[in-house]
């Protein structure tokens, strides 16, 4: 009898261990659905974990932010009876390799496919015919996508940024004729070089090689400098007359680099989500952009905190009037000394009088700008950035000689030196193609890439008046071998003469200050003071620093805080991060002041103020990530347990900033871990005490360097998913299950 009941319990025990494998039942799976359908048949969110997506044919629409920043996905098939996907619905799915759209799809609107580093290939079907906004925005490694005939809209943005792009299509078809200015456009992308591509090349012609449709076309460009990227695709024509193309080898592995989607940049930037204010009170869904003479209390959104378009009266904020359709003639108030990078790109700005005082134009400042046909500049500006006034019509009308350029007929031309344009006595561009220059009396500065790649110089004559030479000034001019000096510079930047055969050695003793590669030669350089310009702390000009590559010992080594750890996305060679502790940030502290009516809500008590500094082998501080993100993660400080915590930083413009930002709990102790695009000083606050949303739990011991990411996993939510897919009701079941096993094992016979 005694041997029964053993047996029986040991049943019971094993029958209960069998229905927890099975798989769940239609009552239990429908509990934790793969896909969120509303009644109406929107697919509202993904919550699967398979890499190859089926969306189920009930669905017709796929609602804003279904799948954003999913990195499982691989590839997504997408129904004939979807017909419409909303806004963001791909957003940053980093991984996302393939996409097979159905043909009840009619438009791919704004924004849908931005920033899915891994598409290499896109087919649409016949019935898109619209491509909206930043559709297809940063997806870098996309080389090829094939467009029919019936599509008759493509914005000019929809594929921003996709520097490897080719765009497959009928000849004569309103796509063939984007694709051709497409071309041009992808070339004058303002931060190309950054890439590590060189000139994309418009497709050429192949032959059909195998009898059968296929055809094999192969896009390199003999007069491609080298180092151009070449790829090979394979053509199929399709019944109807258009064809696929697929790259031939495509590493399927190269998903890009990855990038922040909710962070400040994103929102900061894209001016149809900008939200703006007079002082502290809301407008109810402006119909415009403040006049840019506005007072400076007029403040825009990023992410969860305010920032001014104009910081203290100095700064036009970088990206503050980005993409804005309002402005036209433009006025700035006194006062001013800097224009942000990209401040008013893409902008419909067509004249701009700029006061006395301005000194610094940024990065991109007024970067295609296409009705900007007339800029007078003060004779206060010390400095012009790369691609400052690159595709407005004032230059490029300029460059091409247009009939009628108003700057003929006004003070603002040198009329007398007609291949110079000139104003306030900056050298804006410059178009002649003689072998000897000899730059006019008058200018005080060369404007970044004025004269870049001009083969025909070889000589140049610089004027006593001119104090400095700006960024790739003469890069790449590679018959240059003389340069008479006027007897006044003050200063030579980055990649001033590279590409050239002036030497360092050719300067007079007088000029101390050069910048970065601003010579070949730089090796020769001792006794000068070597600069450099934000450019060159960009992580993606590695070049323009001559960081050593090592890739044996890639990734990152942190010093200064004892236990700290970092993790840098596609790391290639070795970095140095060192962290410090800041006993008194005047930036900080100028920032928080600055922002103090936003954020009554929050503390800024105690705190633990830091600096952080990123370098390669140049020692040159690297401040901006791009695509790329740092995560750091440090043991918590001594006092910060037990309370929710804010983590704030400044942006380039001294702006506050906040991170998100979490507490991990690990076998190796408490961590506070966060990521960051760009460095500045950072300040760690407690915010009351915590409700524990903040803390995750890791069961993985933190790690970084070139092995793999800090890891975290929720180790609460997970249990409940496991709950949940296996059914309550099946569960209490299994435990009267082992529950009666068990005492059936258990229990003896009474002695008598």
């Amino acid at each position: 009898m005694k041997r029964k009941r053993k047996l029986l319990g040991v049943t019971l025990v094993l029958s209960a261990l069998l229905i927890l494998q099975l798989p769940p039942s239609g009552a239990d799976a429908a509990s934790v659905p793969e896909f969120a359908v509303s009644a109406s048949g929107t697919l509202l969110s993904y919550n699967g974990k398979s890499t190859d997506v089926v969306i189920p044919s009930s669905v017709v629409e796929i609602a804003t932010d279904a799948f954003k920043d999913n990195d499982n996905i691989r590839s997504v098939t997408i129904p004939n009876s979807v017909r419409k996907i909303n806004e963001y619905a791909f957003w940053d799915c980093d991984n996302l390799q393939s996409v097979s759209i159905g043909s009840g799809l009619t438009r791919i609107d704004d924004f849908v496919f931005a920033n899915c580093m891994g598409l290499v290939s896109v087919s649409l079907p016949k019935t898109i015919e619209k491509i909206g906004i930043y559709a297809f925005e940063d997806d870098v490694n996309l080389e090829a996508i094939t467009i029919t005939q019936d599509t008759h809209y493509i914005h000019d943005s929809a594929f921003d940024g996709c520097y490897k792009l080719v765009i497959f299509a009928p000849e004569g078809s309103y796509a063939w004729n984007y694709a051709q200015e497409f071309y041009i456009r992808q070339k004058q992308f303002p931060v190309y070089e950054d890439t590590g591509f060189v000139d994309p090349v418009i497709i050429k012609e192949g032959e059909t090689d195998d009898g059968e449709g296929t055809t094999v076309v192969d896009e390199t460009d003999t007069d491609t400098e080298p180092g151009a990227f070449t790829t090979r695709y394979e053509v199929t024509a399709r019944p109807d007359g258009t064809y696929t193309a697929v790259a031939i080898g495509q590493n399927p592995n190269i998903y890009g680099e990855s990038r922040v989607v909710a962070g400040n940049a994103v929102v900061f930037m894209d001016n149809s989500s900008m939200h703006v204010y007079n002082g502290s009170e809301p407008q109810e869904d402006p119909a415009e952009i403040p006049d840019i003479t506005a007072p400076e209390d007029r403040v825009y959104f990023s992410s969860t905190i305010p920032k001014y378009t104009i910081v203290d009266g100095t700064i036009v904020a970088d990206k503050a009037f980005y993409m804005s359709d309002s402005l036209e003639d433009m006025s700035l108030p006194e006062g001013v000394r800097e224009i942000g990078e990209f401040a008013f790109s893409r902008t419909e700005a067509s004249a701009v009088s700029l006061p006395e005082g301005i000194e610094y134009i940024d990065y991109g400042a007024f970067y295609h700008c296409d009705r900007l046909d007339h800029v007078q500049l003060p004779l206060s500006v010390k400095k012009i950035e790369p691609y400052a006034f690159a595709g407005t019509p004032w230059v490029d009308d300029f460059l091409s000689g247009t009939p009628g350029y108003m700057n003929f007929l006004d003070g603002n031309y040198n009329a007398s030196d007609g291949d110079f344009l000139v104003s306030g006595g900056a050298l804006i561009a410059y178009r002649g193609r003689g072998g000897n220059v000899n730059i006019p009396s008058g200018v005080r500065i060369i404007a970044a890439g004025c004269f870049k790649d001009n083969k025909d110089i070889r000589s140049v004559t610089l004027p006593n008046t001119l104090l400095s030479i700006g960024e790739e000034a003469f890069s790449g001019c590679t018959a240059l071998s003389d340069v008479a000096f006027g007897g006044n510079e003050e200063e030579i930047l980055d990649r001033a003469f590279s590409g050239t055969l002036i030497s360092v050695r050719d300067l007079p003793d007088r000029i101390v200050n050069v910048g970065t590669g601003a010579f070949d030669d730089m090796s020769s350089s001792a006794g000068l003071n070597v600069t450099y310009e934000t450019s060159s702390c960009r992580l993606s000009n590695m070049a323009y620093r001559s960081s050593v590559q090592d890739r044996k010992n890639a990734g990152v080594t942190v010093s200064g805080y004892e236990g700290a750890i970092a993790y840098l996305d596609g790391a290639d060679r070795p970095y140095t991060l060192t962290i410090s502790e800041n006993h008194g940030s005047e930036l900080i502290d100028k920032a928080v002041n600055r922002a103090a009516s936003f954020l009554s809500d929050r503390s800024f008590e105690e705190g633990l103020l830091f600096d952080m500094v990123l370098t390669d082998s140049s020692g040159i501080p690297i401040t901006k990530l791009g695509n790329q993100g740092l995560e750091v993660a440090f043991p918590l400080p001594e006092g910060f347990d037990g309370y929710e915590l804010s983590l704030y930083t400044c942006d380039r413009n001294g702006q506050l900033e906040d991170l998100p930002v979490e507490i991990v709990d690990s076998p190796a102790g408490k961590y506070v871990r966060f990521v960051t695009f760009h460095l500045s000083p950072f300040a760690l606050y407690k915010d009351g005490a915590s409700d524990g949303s903040q803390l995750i739990t890791s069961d993985v011991v933190l790690r970084a360097a070139s092995g793999g990411q800090i890891q975290g996993s929720y180790q609460g939510n997970s249990v409940r998913r496991w709950l949940v897919s296996r059914g309550v009701l099946r569960l209490i079941v299994c435990g009267l299950l082992v529950v009666t096993g068990i005492f059936f094992i258990s229990i003896r016979k009474k002695k008598s």
